[in-house]
């Protein structure tokens, strides 16, 4: 059953999650993974910890579709191993390409999102490796992430207060040195508010530019879309050259610290450096990122009504015009649904 999926099958696949990493910044997305609980509204999410020093070089994002899903760019010179439970490699990301154990049961498991059904844990063949992707970018939905089966206690929910109810671990190895992928469950209760940031002002951008504030998680960012006739450069949080728009499409700035701290996996990599080292982003003059000047992650005092959570501003310069976009981030009070008896 598992050499009926083809090597092109799955390429494709990883083409598609590569181009995942790419968009990742230009849609409002929860940047933690989980499920809902059964008991209530409150939410069990996974969260990522910081990588091992050990592990330098290599990107990783947990994000959360329909699932919880690992992202992984590896432009390192040394490949990344991945491991089940039992030990076996099922991945290989690196040396310019994303190899997999075809004959591995966790391979097949964490694919797709349908296939822990389709394949038994204990399904494994001997092993298989095969190419399933011409660059080091790979994700897949790691089983080990999910939360269904995480208990969260009753005091904890009666609490009402964000907690660590449990840890999870994917087992790697970059070159010869073995370490891990980890991170924590956490309980999230039922929110009583978002932050919500709003661009109130782009001065002599408003003829020529479309600027949104993108929500949906504390790692909001913006997205902007340009038709002027002159450059527009985007100035970072540190006050420099960050991103630049024009009618070929997005640059970025590989020298920027902002950059350093913000870039998407599968994006151009940061580069310590001085002036500026442009490369490409978007062929189009369309690009969204997440902001640090922009999200609020604090907790917020309980407030049925809305209130300004902090203001900001986004340093611009059009062609040798300088300007700023400006907003708000406001917590927006939630009203719970009305539940059936």
């Amino acid at each position: 059953m598992m050499a009926a999926i083809s090597t092109r099958r799955l390429a494709i696949a990883g083409r598609c999650f590569a181009l995942s990493l790419l968009m990742c910044l230009c849609t409002p997305a929860n940047a933690h993974g989980g499920g809902h609980s059964d008991d209530n509204d409150a939410t069990v999410r996974a969260v990522l910890d910081p990588l091992p020093a050990s592990l330098e070089g290599v990107r990783v994002q947990l994000r959360r579709t329909l699932a919880p899903q690992l992202l992984i760019s590896n432009e390192t010179r040394q490949p990344l191993t991945v491991f089940d439970d039992d030990g076996r490699a099922f991945l290989r990301i690196g040396s310019g390409q994303v190899e997999a154990d075809l004959g591995a049961a966790a391979f097949h498991r964490s694919n797709t999102l349908m296939a822990p059904g389709a394949f038994a844990a204990d399904a494994s063949q001997a092993p298989n490796w095969q190419v399933v992707e011409p660059a080091p970018h790979w994700g897949w939905f790691d089983l080990r992430l999910r939360s269904s089966d995480v208990a969260v206690p009753d005091d904890i929910q009666q609490h009402g207060k964000r907690a660590q109810v449990g840890q999870w671990r994917v087992p790697v190895q970059l070159g010869d040195e073995s370490t891990a992928i980890t991170g924590r469950f956490e309980f999230v209760p039922e929110p009583r508010g978002i932050p919500e940031a709003r661009v109130t002002a782009t001065g002599p951008l408003a003829s020529s530019t479309l600027v949104r504030a993108m929500n949906g998680s504390a790692r909001s960012g913006v997205f902007v879309s340009y038709r002027g006739e002159q450059a527009l450069v985007v100035y970072g949080a540190y006050e420099e050259p960050m991103l630049r728009f024009a009618d070929s499409g997005v640059d970025v700035n590989r020298h920027s610290e902002t950059w350093q701290q913000i870039a998407p996996a599968g994006a151009p990599n940061y580069i310590a450096g001085e002036d500026a080292d442009w490369a490409t982003v978007s062929t189009q003059p369309n690009y969204g990122w997440v902001d640090p000047r922009i999200g609020f992650v604090d907790e917020v005092a309980a407030t049925d009504e809305s209130v300004v959570l902090k203001r900001w501003s986004i340093p611009v310069k059009v062609g040798e015009q300088r300007a700023t976009i400006d907003g708000v981030t406001e917590w927006k009070p939630v009203t719970p649904l009305a539940k059936a008896e």
